[in-house]
């Protein structure tokens, strides 16, 4: 099981999820199974069930335009579950 935060960032404007242990997210696995917006070297844009979701490499996610804790909760797990092997 992934151990992770989920907190409002500093400007209270959206929520991001970190993991609890140093990691690194496989981008690459992250990208055969979301719908990818941008794709550089270090991070990701994917947009999950309406949610537009950064992806760090080193395992930050920043979720955009959705407050609904739930949600987020689910779609990090999914996410940390896809780039952590």
């Amino acid at each position: 099981m992934v151990k992770y935060t989920l907190a409002k960032c500093k400007t209270k404007a959206s929520y991001s999820a970190k993991l609890a242990q140093k990691g690194k997210l496989n981008l690459d696995a992250i990208k055969k199974q979301f719908t990818v917006k941008v794709d550089t070297p270090i991070l990701l844009v994917i947009s999950v069930d309406g949610v537009e979701v950064i992806v760090h490499g080193y395992g930050e996610l920043l979720f955009k335009n959705s407050m609904d804790v739930e949600l987020l909760e689910k779609l990090a797990k999914r996410i940390y579950e896809a780039g952590l092997q």
